[in-house]
This record gives C-alpha cells, sequence and structure tokens, in this order.
C-alpha cells in the first residue's frame, strides 16, 4: 500500500480532536482499548492501541482494573499506518509522521 502524502512531522493541535474512530475494548494478552479508522494526516486506515487502566495494577487474571476516568480523553497518537510514505526517516517503519488527538466516544469507553 503506498500513499501520495509524503512522511512530516505534524502535530494537530487538541481542538482538532477526531471523532472518526471506532473503539473497542480487547481481551488479547491483556485488556486494551484500540481504536481503528483513518489517519487525519494521510487518510490511511490505521489501527492504535492503549493499555486499559495502564496505570494502574490489575487485581486478578480476570480483573480489567479501574477504567480510566471519562475526563482524561482524548488521547493522543501519532499515524500507526501500513502505507508506504515517501521521505519517512530510516527508523520509522509505520506512519505519515502526524500526531493527532483522538476523541473518545459520545456514549463514553467500553466497558
Amino acid at each position: 500500500m503506498s500513499s501520495p502524502v509524503p512522511y512530516s512531522e505534524q502535530n494537530k493541535p487538541l481542538t482538532e480532536a477526531s471523532g472518526r474512530f471506532r473503539w473497542e475494548l480487547r481481551r488479547e494478552g491483556g485488556w486494551s482499548y484500540e481504536v481503528t479508522g483513518d489517519c487525519p494526516g494521510c487518510r490511511c486506515p490505521m489501527t492504535k492501541s492503549w493499555p486499559y487502566g495502564q496505570y494502574t495494577p490489575t487485581k486478578g487474571p480476570f480483573d480489567r482494573g479501574p477504567r480510566p476516568a471519562e475526563d482524561d480523553g482524548p488521547w493522543f497518537t501519532r499515524c500507526t499506518c501500513a502505507s508506504r510514505h515517501e521521505n519517512r526517516p530510516a527508523g520509522e517503519d509505520r506512519g505519515c509522521g502526524a500526531g493527532f488527538w483522538i476523541a473518545f466516544p459520545p456514549q463514553g469507553l467500553p466497558r
């Protein structure tokens, strides 16, 4: 997959948080939030994961621990698309360089 958008490190401001991502709560090797959607920088499909309750210890093998507070969002990420972007630095194997905020879904984080 290739994109006509060249690699460029740019951060979008918090006021432009993207709400066009689908949020899921997954349990594969540990609970995590996974978001999928199109990068607002290059428009390529991407996925990003964050550990569930990443700042708190879990209490048991099936306990997800406390949910992050709703007012902790939106969360910041960089593009993780698999597309090839012209001029991407040798040390970067994914993404277009765009940094942006992903808004929580209107109904709150999945449980």
